[in-house]
């Protein structure tokens, strides 16, 4: 049976909603990317700027995966996420990888997806860039590792610069899951339930050491 956790932070009556599957069900499609061909054939992929869940985040957690919920949904409603990241020298951004399903089977549902600036120890603060989901999101309990890419133009992180990928859902009844990394607990991640991203006067609550975050790749 499905469990629903709630982890009260710094005393907060707040919670982060994560939702755990069963060891029967453990046996999910993983998706990744593709590379260029090397030696004997084997695909070679160029280093991320950062990664949680190893190249092309194919290894992440199948079993358990926090809400990211639209407004009305049936399960952590409004649950928006954001994971902390830098990178160690000038670099181009190409896009981001986050393993997801559709939880609730909402047909067309999609999830927005941002780059957002912050700093580690105060959270995300202003948008950096809007994203575009990339395919479809498969339905729950079928995951899929999902490539998020700016509509257009170019982006570059600056180094040693703390941004967020925030992961927000906009179809009210839908409900998706970011599915945890296997190992990640010094991340900056932190969260709310406004249902947005990038809404004027959002609270982030810092989750950050307290919980897994989520699997996340950006190249």
């Amino acid at each position: 049976m499905n469990k629903m956790l709630r982890n009260c932070l710094f005393g907060l009556m707040l919670a982060l909603l994560v939702v755990s599957v069963a060891a029967a069900q453990d046996n999910f499609v993983k998706g990744g990317v593709a590379g260029v061909s090397g030696l004997h054939g084997q695909p070679v992929l160029p280093p991320a700027i950062f990664t949680n869940c190893g190249t092309g985040c194919t290894s992440y957690n199948t079993g358990s995966g926090y809400y990211v919920s639209g407004t009305a949904g049936s399960a952590g409603a409004g649950q928006t996420l954001a994971m902390g990241f830098s990178a160690k020298k000038k670099t181009a951004f190409k896009k981001a990888l986050t393993p997801n399903t559709n939880y609730s089977s909402t047909k067309g549902a999609k999830i927005s997806a941002y780059l957002l600036k912050g700093t580690a120890t105060g959270g995300p603060t202003t948008l950096f860039k809007k994203l575009k989901q990339n395919g479809t999101i498969p339905d729950y309990p079928t995951i899929k590792t999902i490539k998020y890419t700016l509509p257009s133009g170019t982006a570059s992180f600056a180094a040693g610069k703390t941004y967020y990928l925030c992961e927000t859902e906009a179809n009210a009844a839908a409900v998706m899951l970011w599915m945890l990394s296997n190992s990640d607990v010094t991340s900056p991640f932190w969260f709310q339930d406004s249902g947005s991203c990038t809404a004027k006067g959002l609270v982030w609550n810092n989750a950050t050491g307290a919980v897994d975050g989520s699997a996340f790749e950006i190249n």
